[in-house]
């Protein structure tokens, strides 16, 4: 199958033509929110999680400071390592309460929110997290000033972003808009540039974060990471149009209406043809187990790195900065070259992306010295196509008014993710941290090729379609 049958016949009725007649001109539009906020992220994640051990270490721990400073270096010495085993299985646990505390309203929203956004806009699902972000960025700097508190004391930051939707919302509103205002044939390409900007912000805030961290210390970092958060949220409110025709303006209290679940739910589950539903099902649970891997991985890779390569913070986020540049060109290369030379699906290129991700996992997972961590990172080239490409197939197979109530289920689930894996990650990493701390990235490994034999069976379903006869996946009559 050719990367032109995966799109609609031209005799096939869609509402997403309505949105491609009025697509305009390529505009940057959640591009600079969305980099913003993943520059803000990258360049405090580290900073944080050294403030976090160091905190654990005084506070909970009763080290004095003077044995507890080396968490605070951005240079890693031998002086921390007969604290670092003790000292990172407490931290891991304050930040998995944070990170469900964080997820537990989302998880919630995202019910209601996708199918909200049908009738109310996709706007409003963008404006109020990156709000929450900015709250909660100034609570972790008053944090960071108050030596007293302790690592518990950090949950509180959680509270502003998690009730106000979060990464779920934010991405849920994101995507819908690109959606609405992209022609499809220019779909797969939009919502890699939008993944890319992601992948930007977390380059740069990679690249910067350990200078920046060096020339002005934790508090001012923190303080520009959420002047950052409000740079994007002010860019939103102000600048950014609302891209659904017609949207009726509604708060927060029209928000929580169940019979926008049972609508979410009988457009998700009804029966269409060519195994529809089966196929629908799948792509959004394989896409939304890459985020439970995302969440469980992301408070630990770091600690990972210090037990078993004895990084600092130095170390990493150069790593890091190199992991997500490679991601980034990979991502615009594929999409840019590969697909559109080979024709090669969105589909096929997905299964692509999660084989390489896979394979990265493996590496760390008994990995011991550091350019195999770098190798691993050359050989993962592509697993950033996974996301976009499923999003864009699934706004090409499926009728436009259905768009977002999918993007709300696959959201429902990504919601869920957080609340369910760090628990599961961090319990394993401490338990594991003593005898084989590659556990973490062997599980990774398992949940990625579950989601290989997902899309190999959407591929299966596709394959016995008739090209000739293709059709979006209505429901049945």
């Amino acid at each position: 199958m050719t990367q032109e049958n995966e799109n609609l016949s031209e005799n096939e009725p869609n509402i997403n033509s309505i949105n491609e007649n009025r697509s305009k001109s390529y505009r940057l539009t959640m591009e600079f929110p969305l980099f913003f906020t993943m520059l803000s992220m990258s360049l405090s994640g580290a900073a944080i999680s050294n403030l976090i051990l160091y905190r654990t270490c005084v506070h909970s721990l009763n080290h004095t400071q003077q044995e507890c400073q080396v968490f605070l270096s951005p240079v890693k010495t031998n002086d921390s390592q007969t604290l670092e085993e003790e000292v990172q299985k407490y931290a891991t646990f304050v930040s998995m309460v944070r990170t469900i505390i964080e997820s537990v309203a989302p998880a919630i929203l995202s019910l209601f929110l996708g199918v909200w956004s049908d009738r109310h806009g996709r706007k409003p699902l963008v404006v109020w997290p990156l709000f929450g972000m900015t709250v909660s960025g100034a609570l972790i700097v008053v944090y960071s000033m108050l030596d007293n508190l302790g690592p518990w004391w950090f949950i509180v930051t959680a509270i502003p972003v998690s009730l106000s939707g979060g990464f779920t919302a934010m991405f849920t509103g994101s995507f819908c808009y690109v959606s609405d205002i992209s022609a499809r044939e220019k779909r797969s390409l939009r919502m890699t540039i939008v993944e890319a900007s992601v992948s930007a912000g977390s380059v740069i805030g990679a690249i910067l974060s350990s200078y920046v961290l060096r020339a002005v210390g934790s508090v001012y970092l923190l303080v520009i990471c959420t002047a950052l958060s409000a740079i994007a949220y002010l860019y939103t409110n102000v600048f950014l149009e609302e891209s659904l025709v017609g949207a009726v303006q509604g708060g927060m209290t029209s928000v929580l209406d169940f019979k926008l679940i049972k609508e979410m739910v009988r457009t998700c589950f009804k029966r269409r043809p060519n195994h529809g539903r089966a196929q629908i099902l799948l792509l959004t649970i394989a896409n939304s187990l890459s985020v439970f891997i995302l969440f469980g991985n992301m408070s630990l890779q770091y600690m990972y790195t210090r037990q078993k390569l004895h990084w600092a913070i130095k170390q990493y986020t150069l790593y890091s900065a190199v992991h997500t540049t490679v991601s980034f060109f990979g991502s615009f290369f594929g999409v840019m070259i590969v697909q559109k030379l080979f024709k090669v699906t969105d589909l096929t290129f997905s299964i692509i992306a999660y084989l390489s991700a896979t394979t990265e996992y493996v590496i760390i997972t008994f990995a011991t010295v550091s350019w195999q961590m770098y190798a691993a990172a050359g050989i993962s080239l592509f697993r950033g196509l996974s996301s976009p490409l499923i999003r864009s197939l699934l706004t090409k197979i499926l009728p436009g008014e259905d768009i977002a109530k999918v993007f709300a289920l696959m959201c429902a689930i990504e919601g869920i993710s957080p609340l369910i894996s760090p628990a599961l990650y961090n319990s394993l990493y401490a338990y594991t941290i003593s005898t084989f701390p590659g556990a973490i990235y062997m599980l990774s490994t398992g949940i990625s090729s579950v989601c290989v034999i997902f899309l190999g069976f959407v591929q299966y379903y596709r394959w016995k379609e008739c090209p000739n006869t293709y059709n979006t996946l209505t429901s049945e009559t």
